[in-house]
């Protein structure tokens, strides 16, 4: 028997805005229309597109984060968008985000000690603070940072080391499945690689699923298993790595292959 998707997205629809009147025009914008994808456990599956494609508010609505207007979520076979506090809280646990602002996703005003605990002291990891902090510790040193930097601020770091201690602090939690939001497209380009190697080995040591959101088709060739091409709020095109990069059908994709320097079909994976 196959063993169930671990994230299933059915029929997802999502309209911002609201009808003006019968003597006027509809407000309403479709910024996602009918979305149906799975992602299976241990699994990167990227939804590629360029700005305003929808992506990222399918992201959000993976997450439990924004309402559909229509269709499902599920993870683990349990409903997202019907879910209460209790069952809400739980699910923060499972599920993780690292976004694409390494500058603006962590509090300025908190220590990395106390970004890598938080998650700890709400779903009650560590038995004490002493067992959260030899816990953070760890996190630090698996997304390569020593356990001085503890004591220190955001402010003080460079954007690729604020992008691994966000990583570690989605970790914190020891989450099942981490959606990732445009996570290196902030970085420079020699950092991007260090990052992307990061992700692609912790989610062969723990793991992890991932939904990798990105506008850069040359990141997902490195990083994905099966991709989703998304254009003003649809999926044009599906297909494993090979099916998209070796023999696109549709125009849209084409066009944003062409965009990369170089698709070399041997070259899918960076080494980690």
């Amino acid at each position: 028997m196959t063993e169930a998707p671990i994230l299933q997205i059915s029929h997802l629809h999502k309209v911002f805005g609201r009808r003006a009147g019968l003597l006027r025009k509809s407000d309403e914008k479709v910024a996602v229309g009918d979305v149906t994808f799975d992602v299976r456990n241990g699994q990167t599956v990227a939804l590629v597109g360029e700005s305003g494609s929808g992506k990222s508010t399918v992201g959000l609505m993976a997450l439990g984060l924004l309402a559909p207007t229509s269709g499902e979520v599920h993870f683990e076979g349990e409903s997202v968008v019907k879910l209460n506090g209790a069952q809400r809280l739980a699910l923060r646990r499972k599920i993780q985000v690292v976004f694409q602002d390494p500058y603006g996703s962590l509090n300025g005003r908190m220590t990395v000690r106390e970004a890598l605990t938080e998650g700890m002291i709400i779903h009650k990891l560590g038995a004490n603070a002493a067992e959260r902090e030899t816990r953070a510790e760890a996190l630090l040193a698996d997304v390569g940072m020593e356990a001085e930097v503890l004591n220190r601020y955001p402010h003080e770091f460079s954007g690729g080391q604020r992008q691994r201690v966000a990583i570690a602090r989605a970790l914190s939690v020891e989450p099942k499945f981490i959606v990732l939001d445009e996570p290196t497209s902030a970085l420079d380009v020699s950092v991007q690689s260090q990052v992307l190697n990061l992700l692609r080995r912790l989610q062969r040591d723990r793991g992890l699923s991932y939904l990798f959101i990105t506008h850069n088709l040359a990141v997902v060739e490195y990083m994905a298993d099966f991709v989703c091409v998304m254009s003003q709020g649809e999926i044009v095109e599906r297909g494993t790595i090979e099916d998209i990069f070796d023999t696109p059908k549709e125009a849209y994709t084409q066009r944003l292959l062409s965009s990369i320097p170089s698709t070399d079909p041997d070259a899918h994976r960076l080494h980690v």
